[in-house]
């Protein structure tokens, strides 16, 4: 069944918020557009370290573009949740202003009267525009600032809309597990993997709706390949890490001072024939991965999010950093701060995707529970490399593996 003939059917809405038609479109309408608008950060951040390719064309195209995206983005994020983020709107529509104001600063009256000339952009001019645009202050999900009044570019606009679609999504997911949506099930995944996974199948993602799904009946092209590297043989999810002192020790007092929430043990696939949006959140770590694979190359992406760790700072920003550097190394494009990693991998053919996605599943249970290895800075560059030359076992592991 496809997605259109899954949305036909008629479901009752829970009271008081949006049907499941609302949440669906309005979930890929938030994803389309979030992809749109990251493509066209990445063509800005291409040309803006020596400025070459940046004239008034290009820019003014390229931001006209983006704030249509935008708009689409925040439309679908409404559409979801039922209009509860109209703020979001109003920060989009005053950034759009501002930088309507700077773009015309920066053009200035250099073209005059004569609309041949081509006004020139400054690296000043230029930088002030692309402030407006490309960075990203909206970091931290969990701070009491994570509001979109305090959205100052696009690229915050974008995070904060994907930020509430997924957690709208998650809210989705609970309410499938608690029955209110009858409409809908979750399928749980049958694997002896320490993966609390549930599945759910927007059309022709699974060849069996009978839970528990075995892995072979997965036929989501993207999840597939992502379960691959989740099952690698050579990749152990079970037992604890070696630690040390120190981090053991931080982790205990981070255990003490906050409490478990309900939905760390919780890890969800929405999975179609060509796309997959997985999100896992396991002890004080989260991590998403959002694909689409098909026959177009210009229409895969892979956009990947990490964040946390029961650690102290500094060694949660030492995992952050092993994986930035992982994932550098494998083409990714990428946004890092602190403890935050923000990747995207676009464009590219079918088989790529797959490849990435298959190494990405290996890295997520390579890297679980890392951060309370990261002792020093060395580790970082070390255990990379271990990563990419396919020796999966974590330091201390080598002698348990080969006394098997």
């Amino acid at each position: 069944m496809g997605l259109f003939s899954f949305f036909r059917r008629k479901k009752k809405p829970p009271p008081g918020g949006p049907g499941l038609k609302e949440i669906f479109q309005g979930f890929q309408q938030v994803l389309v557009a979030n992809n749109e608008s990251l493509a066209i950060m990445g063509q800005l951040e291409e040309k803006l370290p020596d400025g070459n390719g940046v004239d008034w064309q290009f820019l003014r195209s390229r931001i006209d573009a983006l704030d249509r995206h935008l708009s689409d983005l925040v439309a679908g994020l409404q559409r979801m949740s039922g209009g509860v983020w109209e703020e979001l709107e109003k920060a989009r529509i005053r950034i759009k202003e501002n930088l309507r104001l700077r773009l015309e600063e920066a053009r200035g009256l250099e073209a005059g009267e004569n609309p041949q000339l081509r006004p020139s952009l400054t690296p000043e001019k230029l930088r002030n525009v692309v402030d407006l645009v490309l960075p990203l202050t909206l970091v931290d999900r969990r701070s009491q600032n994570f509001r979109p009044e305090n959205c100052c570019s696009y690229r915050d606009i974008t995070r904060f809309a994907h930020e509430r679609a997924i957690q709208g999504m998650f809210g989705l997911m609970d309410g499938v597990e608690e029955g209110r949506y009858p409409a809908l099930r979750l399928l749980k995944l049958d694997t002896p993997l320490p993966l609390n996974l549930h599945l759910m199948d927007l059309g022709g993602g699974l060849a069996t709706h009978e839970t528990p799904v075995p892995p072979a009946s997965i036929i989501s092209r993207p999840m597939r390949a992502l379960w691959r590297g989740i099952s690698h043989p050579g990749i152990s999810w079970a037992g604890p890490v070696p630690v040390s002192v120190g981090g053991f020790l931080h982790v205990l007092a981070q255990t003490a001072i906050r409490p478990p929430e309900r939905f760390w043990d919780k890890t969800y696939a929405i999975v179609a024939a060509n796309y997959v949006n997985y999100s896992c959140r396991l002890g004080f770590h989260f991590a998403t991965v959002d694909s689409f694979c098909g026959p177009v190359a210009d229409d895969n992406f892979i956009n990947f999010a990490f964040k946390g760790g029961a650690a102290d700072e500094l060694r949660r920003i030492r995992r952050a950093t092993l994986i930035a550097t992982v994932l550098e190394r494998l083409g990714f494009e990428l946004e890092v701060f602190k403890d935050v990693v923000r990747a995207r991998f676009r464009k590219r053919s079918a088989s790529e995707i797959e490849e990435r996605l298959d190494l990405l599943g290996r890295l997520m249970a390579y890297v679980r529970q890392m951060d309370m290895l990261m002792s020093d800075d060395s580790k970082i560059y070390l255990l990379a490399e271990r990563f990419l030359s396919g020796h999966y076992e974590r330091p201390g592991e080598e002698e348990t593996q080969g006394e098997k």
